[in-house]
């Protein structure tokens, strides 16, 4: 999910607009500001030797990053910090809304294919 923010993020803002990116996971702050070089030197395995995990994800987001300035900033999760809070509030909200909708049309399939305009 917050490989994906980032992606969204960068997808909505101009090329030429700086940004600074807050996130509360060390991974995606890593990912961009540490661990990418040498994965990209080792063909983007680890250190393990394993594939990158989500590498289609990572190198798409690099390419959007090429060129742009970017300043990164770790933000402490679940301290009162305004928009991080914002974000785990939305993220709680869809996953709810995510698990009610599998439980509808899990239970009844051919809703998928009716037109909700009907009802």
């Amino acid at each position: 999910m917050e490989l994906t923010a980032v992606l969204e993020l960068l997808r909505v803002f101009p090329p030429d607009q700086p940004l600074s990116i807050q996130a509360d996971s060390i991974y995606v702050i890593k990912t961009f500001t540490e661990w990418l070089p040498v994965w990209r030197k080792n063909g983007m395995r680890g250190s393990g030797g394993k594939e990158v995990a989500h590498r289609e994800l990572i190198e798409t987001i690099d390419g959007l990053l090429n060129g742009r300035d970017i300043c990164w900033e770790k933000v402490k999760s679940h301290s009162g910090h305004p928009l991080n809070d914002m974000a785990d509030s939305l993220a709680r909200l869809g996953r709810i809304a995510a698990k009610r909708l599998d439980q509808t049309y899990s239970s009844n399939p051919a809703s998928l294919t009716e037109d909700p305009r009907r009802n």
